[in-house]
């Protein structure tokens, strides 16, 4: 079978005058994502096909359970189902056993792409094995600027759609390096996270921009690939805030058009001269 689209076209109608018109839109397919991991662990995502097995990847590593590409012995993808909606991607992943996984092994884990926690057995299980990034990199606000208008311009899924969360990662001059999209913005994250990791990509020195919101999980998946720099599109929630804080990571939302810095703003170039204005920082 083939692999499933990333979006389908829908009869709808508009009401315009008083008048109700046809009119087909295009929509985000979802799909359930199984895998399984070592044969005795099943995780189900809903997710957008497209880059499936970056994000594979990428919820293996943010999930603690590789800290490598060569932790995975093998990731086979099966497409199965008749028609459209019984489509399902299969994923049957093996990995070295790691300290992670033992804690869940033998589970089923639900994780819709609206909630990136579901069917955590534990709160403090997201943050295991996770330490404080380590990063000298320092970011021009010029370029950062630009970069809510560049994301705009690579969400090619959402032009079409306008139901898609994005994920880019940019250097520092503001190239985009890889990008991912997806309708759940923490798939959207793992996606672009695993393509670094299996393409040998260096996180230290980039910029992680999401099309959602920074949320706690957003961070610590940022922290768990060392990005130094994480922009939303809106506000972030104050556990975010108090994550980026602790993991060291600089944190920005640009959302109305305003440039808010939360945390360790130090690598922000120009910084030094606002320090003594700002001194809770």
């Amino acid at each position: 079978m083939n692999a499933p689209k990333m979006y389908k076209k829908i009869r709808s109608f508009t009401w315009t005058d008083e008048v109700i018109t046809p009119e087909s839109s295009e929509l985000l397919v979802e799909t359930p994502l199984e895998i399984t991991i070592n044969r005795d662990r099943q995780v189900l995502i809903m997710f957008t096909p497209g880059m499936t097995r970056e994000l594979v990847f990428g919820f293996l590593f943010t999930e603690g359970l590789i800290k490598e590409v060569s932790d995975v012995r093998h990731c086979d993808v099966t497409y199965r189902g008749g028609g459209e909606e019984d489509q399902v991607v299969e994923v049957d992943v093996g990995i070295r056993e790691v300290e992670a996984l033992s804690a869940g092994a033998g589970s089923r884990r639900i994780s819709y792409s609206s909630c990136g926690i579901c069917g955590k057995e534990n709160y403090y299980e997201l943050k295991k094995g996770l330490g404080r990034v380590k990063s000298r990199a320092r970011f021009s606000m010029e370029v950062l600027n630009e970069l809510p208008k560049r994301l705009g311009e690579l969400q090619t899924l959402y032009q079409r759609t306008g139901g898609s969360h994005a994920a880019i990662l940019f250097d520092g001059s503001g190239r985009a390096v890889i990008q991912g999209e997806d309708m759940g913005r923490h798939n959207a994250l793992d996606k672009v996270i695993g393509a670094a990791l299996m393409k040998g990509i260096s996180c230290e020195d980039k910029i992680l921009v999401s099309s959602g919101r920074a949320s706690l999980e957003m961070i610590l998946k940022t922290a768990r690939a060392g990005v130094p720099l994480f922009m939303a599109m809106s506000r972030p929630t104050s556990r975010a805030v108090e994550a980026a804080k602790f993991y060291n990571i600089t944190l920005l939302d640009m959302a109305r058009g305003s440039n808010r810095i939360y945390s360790h703003a130090r690598r922000i170039v120009g910084f030094e001269r606002t320090r003594n204005q700002n001194p809770s920082e």
